[in-house]
């Protein structure tokens, strides 16, 4: 039985899920039996479980025992893992964190596989590029999800690693130069809002009219643009903040070059250069080049944005009709330090950005390619898929 830093239920939205009972079918829905008819309005539903609990909410028992917990947090499982894959490895049919999504995945055995590790003892300060994160925790699901519920998108933390990442930028740019004021977010206050769209898979659900307002839905990543629904500063706000949510971890990794102070040097005492996370341009945010689960082979794509499902399909429909052996053989991530839970496959994460001035050639002449120098096949549209 391990020990637990922080308790963690991750049947998100569990006890929601009996409203779902007339929509969905029992083997893709898992009915809890101690679920609420009523909520606060008088209307029948059902109690919450991840936060906003209702005045006579059950909702504690889907992941505590008051008697016979399996750790010091009286949680059911014997860990968090366990916990949250009791519902999260597609047994409610929704927010499945074993399939492909815009976090990535967990739990992947397929090829070029890699992820964020909750089912070990690993430390949080051993994270790549954790130079000054002193913190004693191991690395859990609640080590970036708050289970009882907060003011960010999809659970995530309000302070990690014991560092509080929320502020408010104030962003000038003039030319190429870029300047960033922060001052704290009140607190409370949403510091990372996900472009959100709802899952058509549940489209039963989410257009009742008799769920209080109950949406399923599917994540899009951060905002690389403004919209009817965030402006641009608010744009900016919820990149950055994404950005130092995962340099809490990472702190290395936040480095700017071009603004502030530089701290990274090299043992003979010379810059160390990066790529710099804290900037609002294309591309600069650590999910530009990495999923937040992690990544497999269904997952990674090449320059032009391809995935090897795509690359199976017919040529008409943008495919190369390619066998599933022969595209898993392409799209195999063979770097040294394996796929770092990257987006885009080997050295393609950065030739996807690093393109538009630099066309890829070959010697013109020669007899494997044309005159014009250009490898054929090649497409860089991938590029519009960065944030």
């Amino acid at each position: 039985m391990r020990k637990l830093k922080i308790g963690f239920s991750a049947l998100l939205m569990l006890i929601l899920v009996g409203m779902f009972a007339t929509f969905a079918s029992a083997e893709e829905i898992k009915l809890p039996s101690n679920l609420g008819t009523v909520d606060n309005s008088g209307n029948t539903n059902t109690h919450k479980t991840h936060g906003n609990f209702q005045n006579n909410t059950n909702s504690c028992a889907n992941c505590h025992s008051t008697h016979n917990g399996e750790d010091e947090m009286l949680l059911m499982k014997s860990g968090e893992k366990e916990l949250c894959m009791s519902c999260h490895d597609g047994t409610m049919g929704f927010y499945n964190v074993t399939a492909a999504s815009e976090a990535g995945v967990i739990d992947s055995h397929e090829l070029s596989a890699s992820m964020h590790d909750v089912d070990s003892d690993l430390a949080v300060k051993a994270a790549p590029g954790a130079l000054k994160n002193t913190t004693t925790a191991t690395f859990e699901c609640s080590s970036c999800h708050n289970p009882h519920g907060s003011a960010n998108d999809r659970l995530l933390n309000e302070t990690v690693a014991g560092k509080t990442y929320a502020n408010t930028y104030k962003v000038t740019i003039v030319g190429y130069a870029e300047t960033i004021e922060k001052t704290p977010l009140a607190v409370g206050n949403k510091a990372i809002k996900l472009d959100l769209v709802e899952d058509p898979a549940y489209a039963e659900i989410n257009n009742s009219t008799t769920l209080s307002g109950l949406k399923i839905t599917k994540s899009k990543g951060i905002y690389n643009a403004a919209t009817a629904e965030v402006t641009k500063e608010q744009m900016y706000n919820y990149k950055l903040n994404y950005s130092e949510f995962c340099a809490a971890c990472h702190d290395d990794y936040l480095k700017n070059r071009e603004h502030g102070p530089r701290e990274a040097k090299t043992a003979d005492g010379h810059d160390l250069y990066t790529h710099t996370t804290s900037s609002t341009k294309a591309g600069r945010s650590c999910t530009a080049c990495h999923y937040a689960h992690g990544t497999d082979i269904t997952l990674l794509r090449d320059t032009a944005g391809k995935t090897i499902a795509d690359l199976q399909k017919p040529v008409d429909q943008g495919g190369k009709a390619w066998t599933e052996d022969q595209a898993k053989a392409y799209m195999k991530d063979v770097s040294k330090d394996g796929s770092d839970l990257k987006k885009f496959t080997n050295m393609a994460s950065c030739w996807a950005c690093h393109q538009s001035t630099h066309a890829i050639v070959n010697t013109p002449g020669t007899s494997t390619y044309p005159a014009s120098g250009a490898v054929p096949g090649g497409d860089y549209s991938g590029k519009a898929l960065i944030k």
